[in-house]
């Protein structure tokens, strides 16, 4: 026990204090390769044809059986197999382990010149887990414990079951430890303190909430003791009057009080789902420390929002692993239409953007088939997808694909879809095109790994915090944004408005507001920053005085991190920065109107009466600033936007939410907004691509390498078109050779750019390489 105790204290402290910005940067920048020196394209494969995350009992007839899969992998052009293991499996009975499956397909995949990615599930527990630990159950906030029927297994906060999961990790990592297969691990598949249950007998999900188990309780009350230090400081905090700690509680319901006690609680459940992480990383890492240590989530985060099963935090999460990623299921079951090109240049830029530190992310999952939930379909997956698919991750910066499945779901409420071949084994088109795309990536794997993506001038300010304004309130049937995400809304829509520009950008989460970090960015947009911690004001602040530019929606730090109202609005001393402050709030039905008021530099594509559309309510000011000027005004005369110079840089509030309005209503003139804020400041486009017919969205990412360049430009529109790609030219001397031919490709001069020409298909990519040249 002692044991156990000492390695207690290592866990509770360091999520309270948080992951200081400057701690993550250090040496990561500089940090070796983390990828070895490959680029994974990976199919899931676990040994026979069941699905994740169960297992086939291995018998003598497999290795031969498995032999032949895997044979049909390689022979694609896959360079990778993505293989799992699982807790029920593995182990059970106690102490008794048996990774034989995970063996055979190591020794396998290494005699034909595959690597393996051991995917791992630990979500799925041996019921002797519980015959040992009863107290171990998972608990809902309404108080019921939730019985395990292999899923969703036990909490982690558990001192037995998290000394058996660590142990069940490093007896993992002993059984590939010098196999030459072995490449790396993703160690979490979809974080949550919940897992593959919809546990509905527990109440209302929509108000229940994980994990109140003794154990989760305890590890809280010493997360709020390295945060507040005293009971004095947490009574204060929560205007509760307890005694003493052991007094102390998750919040269960919301009051009209106060809810820092919710903040708090959900602050908590990101970083425990990080430290989580790291724990089960450092477990393998001590028994392999070169494998790659990878993690992803359900979905870019962006599109989450804090929920009953716990939500991590991207960001938090890239800092324990060297790689974090996402999945990517753009025909989910339900949908009769793809992924937008918007949607899913935000979720990529989002995730590439809180991996920035790592230099590269990964995606966990690429659907590879149909979607099935129980009678709802998908549209089915063809090869065209998964071109598309495959070269977007590249595009924006992936550093491994993996394709979810390679046999379609054998069983359960997806039974019969995600595949990429037949259940049969009948190879399909999409798997022929697939396997074409993973050779080629394979093939020119050094120019992929030795580049990024191009740097972006802009950033769009990521701050969780503003999900929770009105508390545990604001996620019930009694709350406005019910089934709404208004965060994730307004982030799409100003990044949509660069998107269509090709303007790069990217999202700066909070934590990261560090001169290290902001000096790469000539502009700051806060969107939605209806609440927002004072520390983090103050970076805004300091970003602005020394010289940088910021734009800000509406209400900016109305309520602090302990949900108080700001006594001015904005905030935290921004009236000061914009040179006004909130006069009036008006609530408006469903959309109103700004009137830009006069020619300004800050408003380069808009001209005086053009009409931008507000969202939600409308914030007039009171402008004292001598050096603010009023740039647009309410349809009641009242001033709508304000622009003003404060230290070094210059600012502008809006006092609306033109970022969510676009991204509902689309009107021209919110787009030109922003997109004419990278013409004020001066942001530089990477590449500008053209269509001969103007109704055709071309899109062009830029990875810049050392002496090279790759362009990789798709069609995203629905009717073929000649498309331009105009760039700077690096050297005097270039040459050009498209990555999947070869062959070479012309191109022509224009000052100091070069410009490359293509007929594009709709939904075609275009892969080339730039090399400058002695």
């Amino acid at each position: 026990m002692a044991r156990i105790t000492r390695r207690t204290k290592q866990i509770w402290i360091f999520p309270a204090l948080g992951l200081a910005a400057a701690m993550a940067l250090t040496g990561a920048l500089a940090a070796a390769d983390k990828t070895r020196g490959f680029f994974p394209v990976s199919v899931w494969y676990p040994g026979g044809k069941a699905r994740a995350p169960m297992l086939e009992t291995v018998s003598p007839e497999s290795a031969a059986v498995w032999r032949k899969d895997l044979e049909q992998i390689k022979g694609l052009g896959f360079n990778t197999v993505r293989t799992w293991i699982e807790w029920t499996a593995c182990e059970r009975e106690e102490g008794r382990y048996d990774f034989g499956a995970l063996s055979t397909i190591a020794d396998l995949a290494g005699e034909l010149g595959l690597k393996v990615i051991v995917q791992v599930y630990i979500d799925s527990a041996p019921d002797w887990v519980e015959a040992r630990h009863p107290e171990a159950k998972f608990v809902s906030s309404n108080g019921v414990a939730v019985k395990s029927q292999a899923a969703p297994g036990f909490c982690f906060d558990h001192p037995g079951v998290r000394d058996k999961i660590l142990a069940f990790l490093t007896e993992a990592a002993k059984a590939v430890k010098g196999k030459p297969a072995f490449y790396g691990w993703d160690l979490w598949s979809e974080p949550h303190i919940i897992n593959w249950a919809e546990v509905y007998y527990v109440g209302n999900l929509e108000h229940v909430q994980f994990c109140y188990c003794p154990s989760t309780q305890a590890r809280f009350r010493e997360w709020l003791k390295a945060r507040y230090g005293t009971i004095a400081a947490l009574n204060k905090a929560w205007y509760r009057t307890f005694r003493g700690w052991d007094e102390v509680e998750p919040p269960r319901y919301g009051t009209i009080l106060t809810y820092t006690d919710y903040i708090d609680w959900k602050e908590f459940i990101s970083d425990k789902l990080a430290q989580d992480l790291k724990l089960k990383a450092d477990a393998v890492k001590a028994v392999i420390p070169e494998g790659v240590v990878t993690s992803h989530s359900a979905i870019p985060g962006m599109f989450s929002r804090p929920d009953w099963s716990g939500t991590p935090d991207d960001r938090k999460m890239a800092d324990s692993v060297d790689f974090y990623g996402t999945s990517i299921y753009p025909k989910h079951a339900w949908t009769l239409k793809p992924w937008s090109p918007f949607f899913r240049s935000s979720g990529l830029d989002f995730v590439r953007s809180m991996g920035l530190l790592n230099r590269g992310f990964t995606i966990g999952e690429l659907q590879a088939g149909y979607g099935v939930f129980g009678m709802k379909m998908s549209v089915p997956v063809v090869g065209a997808d998964l071109r598309d698919w495959m070269w977007s991750t590249v595009a924006y910066g992936a550093r491994a694909v993996n394709i979810y499945a390679y046999f379609p779901m054998s069983s359960g409420y997806e039974a019969g879809g995600y595949g990429l071949v037949e259940l049969d084994g009948k190879v399909t088109e999409r798997a022929v095109e697939a396997g074409r795309i993973a050779r080629v990536i394979t093939a020119n794997k050094d120019l992929f790994l030795g580049s990024l993506p191009a740097k972006a001038e802009i950033a769009i300010v990521y701050n969780p915090l503003a999900h929770m304004v009105g508390g545990q309130q604001a996620f019930t049937s009694e709350g406005q944004s019910v089934g709404v995400n208004n965060v994730s809304e307004s982030l799409q829509g100003i990044h949509r408005a660069f998107y269509e520009r090709h303007i790069p950008v990217d999202f700066l989460h909070v934590r990261d507001l560090v001169p290290e970090r902001w000096k790469d960015y000539k502009l700051l947009i806060v969107p939605y920053p209806v609440m927002m911690s004072q520390p983090h004001i103050q970076k805004l602040i300091e970003y602005v005085r020394s010289g940088g530019t910021l734009v800000a929606e509406a209400r900016c730090g109305w309520v602090d991190e302990r949900g108080f109202s700001s006594p001015i609005i904005p905030g935290g001393g921004l009236h000061e920065v914009f040179g006004c402050r909130e006069s009036e709030i008006m609530p408006i039905s469903k959309t109103g109107a700004m009137t830009v008021a006069s020619a300004d530099p800050a408003l380069p594509l808009l001209k005086p009466g053009d009409k931008l559309d507000t969202l939600f309510f409308e914030e007039s000011f009171d402008v004292f600033g001598k050096a603010s000027r009023v740039l647009a005004h309410f349809e009641n005369g009242k001033p709508a936007m304000v622009a003003a110079a404060f230290g070094k840089g210059q600012a502008v509030l809006v006092g609306s939410f033109p970022g969510s309005a676009y991204h509902h209503f689309k009107n021209p003139a919110n787009g030109k907004f922003f997109a004419g804020l990278a013409d004020w400041v001066g942001v530089r486009r990477p590449v500008d691509p053209i269509s001969a017919d103007p109704d055709v969205l071309i899109e062009g990412r830029i990875l810049e390498g050392a002496g090279y360049k790759i362009l990789i430009g798709f069609n995203r529109g629905e009717r073929k078109t000649s498309a331009a790609f105009s760039l700077p030219a690096a050297a005097k001397k270039q040459a050009v050779r498209d990555i999947e031919t070869g062959q070479s490709v012309p191109f022509r001069r224009d000052g100091d750019r070069i410009v490359l020409k293509k007929e594009l298909a709709p939904g075609s990519v275009w892969v080339v390489v730039i090399e400058s040249q002695s």
